[in-house]
């Protein structure tokens, strides 16, 4: 018998993730399109690093978790729409991890963590800095991308009667 809601561990990293995720996405497009004092742009940018820093081992966390505790029956009775709901969420979680791996490899210089501790950089080469920073912004719109269409799925699902938001809350 499956569950009708995903377990307090699922919800809790759930929400972390669309926390982190949609705050470095809003606020990263944001320095970077929109005219910002360098002071405000160096603030984001730190307050960003550090903190998809910290949350790489909470994605990889969540990752374990979703693949080894049962998850809710789908709300879908055609296969197909099952199918596309399972590509759409596993392109989330690998369009996540490129952005994550990127972002690291992208860096030229130590990765602050808050002033807490640092992690020196892994590529020294400039050019693949610069592939690496490439990818980093091409995986970034993805992301925003898919994120967006994740959140008009569930209020599309929610206005047409099947509630996954409540599978989603504790």
């Amino acid at each position: 018998m499956q569950a009708e809601k995903y377990c307090w561990q699922q919800v809790l990293l759930h929400w972390i993730s669309a926390t982190v995720i949609i705050w470095v996405l809003v606020s990263g497009f944001y320095v970077a399109y929109l005219e910002v004092t360098q002071d405000t742009h160096h603030l984001i940018a730190f307050i960003n690093v550090a903190m998809t820093t910290l949350f790489i081992p909470v994605f990889l966390l969540r990752w374990l978790v979703r693949l080894t505790k049962c998850k809710p029956r789908s709300l879908h009775d055609d296969p197909q729409g099952r199918r596309l709901a399972h590509l759409v969420h596993e392109g989330l979680y690998w369009i996540t991890a490129i952005v994550l791996l990127s972002g690291v490899l992208m860096m030229d210089r130590a990765i602050d963590v808050f002033g807490w501790f640092s992690i020196a950089p892994l590529v020294s080469d400039p050019f693949w800095h610069r592939v690496w920073f490439r990818v980093h912004i091409a995986s970034c719109l993805l992301l925003a991308l898919g994120v967006s269409m994740h959140i008009a799925a569930v209020v599309l699902h929610e206005l047409s009667g099947r509630r996954v938001l409540r599978r989603m809350l504790p």
